[in-house]
């Protein structure tokens, strides 16, 4: 979809889950009152190795990344943002054989100014002329890095606006073909040799399915697209990035899976390695459709993403009840191991997307003052309990409709998150007894009337807690 984003209330600040790996429980159920949940102490699998959200052009902060404990972020890269006229005086020149003899044929010093000097000092002067934040791409890369927090990068020769013009689209003779490798090469050269930063997961356009994303050519085009991609990608790794591996996503389209079938049919695990496709849905069931043709088509156990997902309308994470279906019950189920795993989940988006759109988790065009809306603080507690990659064990429940998890960190706290994303209200007599049997915690909540707020320190008693939910709302236990 095309980038979009949203706005927020007052911010609460709340403790950002630790970065080490740790334990969580977890299983979906549907609502029928109040009852019991009951864990078990075997392992069931883990969450989501990556949880994050979508740029959007009215701001970018840092400390807002923090606050939430996402660990990715993803941007919309390509030639409008980092190429918006040729780098070059000749068309077609250098080749992709030049190229890869010496790169030093390129033309560095554009590369070297678009990404610290951006068209109107600001990395988002591709997509909006006003309300965009003066940030290059240079600072987003370093911060992310930072704060180990993985970018991933679109590669696109056109854009939803149908930018750059001058760009081929699609690429079909030999001086198209040089270039888009140039552009490919040059790119992940410039963040990763040419510079120190850390830049490694790359998507094949974004939904190339969808014309109005920017793609002009086939289907078989696409996949002509993939190579050359791939094999400027790999070039840079393998030559000048020893021991670092790339992960080169595709096909990135708006559904599932009729493009990503193709692509594995026609490619192979050598030129991408991670499959991709968008899912708005009210929950990730696409994903086993997907996973089931990975299996049959040689790659089974490969990383399979949906980078955009929640909803690209307006005004959508203004509501608890919308934001706690949409965000927290979501990602909960994308941690269910098998055929629904989720390897990646990132939510459209954080930012509002120009002046125009109300659609982020945070409003305000810059130099507005940000508004944090209840999506954020959703995210922020989803986040707390889920990110990222820990084990899983499955819960059983006697109450219909309520999704749960519980998480053990590094350091020995374990997280249970209880989400009821239904009416009335339900009470909750959780058995954690199998992972853990006394302590005093903390509890936060979620619901219409507290956006990620403490509203208690529960105790355990031979492994047993019991608390309440209110309707449409998740409470997150830490011990």
């Amino acid at each position: 979809m095309p980038p979009l984003a949203i706005r927020t209330l007052a911010r609460t600040i709340g403790s950002t889950i630790p970065a080490a790996a740790a334990t969580i429980l977890l299983a979906v159920y549907s609502f029928a009152g109040s009852g019991t949940l009951t864990v078990s102490g075997t392992q069931w699998g883990i969450t989501s190795q990556y949880l994050g959200a979508n740029e959007g052009s009215s701001q970018f902060n840092i400390n807002d990344l923090v606050d939430l404990g996402i660990n990715s972020y993803r941007m919309y890269g390509g030639m409008s943002r980092w190429e918006p006229t040729n780098a070059e005086s000749t068309y077609g020149s250098p080749t992709i054989a030049q190229i890869e003899a010496n790169p030093a044929v390129i033309n560095w010093a554009f590369y070297d100014n678009i990404f610290t000097n951006p068209p109107a000092g600001s990395d988002y002067s591709w997509s909006a002329s006003t309300g965009i934040p003066p940030v290059t791409a240079a600072t987003i890369i370093s911060d992310l890095n930072a704060h180990n927090i993985t970018p991933i990068i679109v590669l696109r020769n056109r854009d939803n606006n149908g930018n750059p013009t001058w760009s081929p689209n699609p690429p079909t003779t030999a001086n198209d073909w040089n270039v888009w490798f140039e552009h490919v090469f040059a790119t992940v050269y410039w963040f990763n040799v040419r510079n120190s930063y850390v830049v490694d997961n790359w998507e094949v356009h974004n939904e190339p399915n969808n014309s109005g994303q920017g793609w002009g050519g086939t289907e078989a085009q696409y996949m002509d697209f993939i190579n050359y991609t791939a094999q400027a990608i790999h070039w840079v790794y393998s030559h000048y990035l020893p021991g670092r591996t790339p992960h080169i996503y595709a096909p990135v389209t708006s559904n599932c899976c009729a493009w990503a079938l193709s692509a594995m049919q026609t490619e192979g695990p050598s030129v991408f390695d991670s499959l991709d496709f968008h899912d708005y849905q009210s929950n990730p069931s696409e994903i086993v459709t997907l996973r089931q043709s990975m299996d049959a088509n040689g790659y089974a156990g490969a990383p399979a993403w949906i980078t955009e997902m929640g909803s690209y309308h307006q005004n959508s994470y203004d509501t608890e009840s919308s934001a706690n279906a949409k965000i927290i019950s979501w990602w909960i189920q994308a941690s269910q191991p098998g055929d629904s795993y989720v390897t990646g989940a990132q939510i459209f988006s954080l930012y509002d997307w120009g002046s125009g759109y109300t659609s982020g988790f945070i409003h305000g065009s810059y130099p507005s003052a940000e508004v944090y809306k209840p999506g954020y603080y959703a995210m922020r507690l989803a986040a707390r309990g889920l990110c990222c990659g820990r084990p899983t064990y499955k819960t059983t429940s006697t109450i219909s409709n309520l999704v749960s998890v519980v998480t053990k960190d590094s350091a020995g706290h374990y997280y249970l998150i209880a989400d009821n994303s239904g009416s009335p209200g339900v009470t909750v007599t959780a058995n954690l007894s199998a992972l853990i049997t006394s302590g005093t915690g903390t509890q936060w909540e979620f619901s219409s009337t507290k956006n990620d707020v403490i509203v208690g320190t529960p105790t355990l008693s031979n492994g047993q807690v019991t608390f309440s939910i209110p309707s449409n709302a998740t409470e997150l236990l830490k011990f």
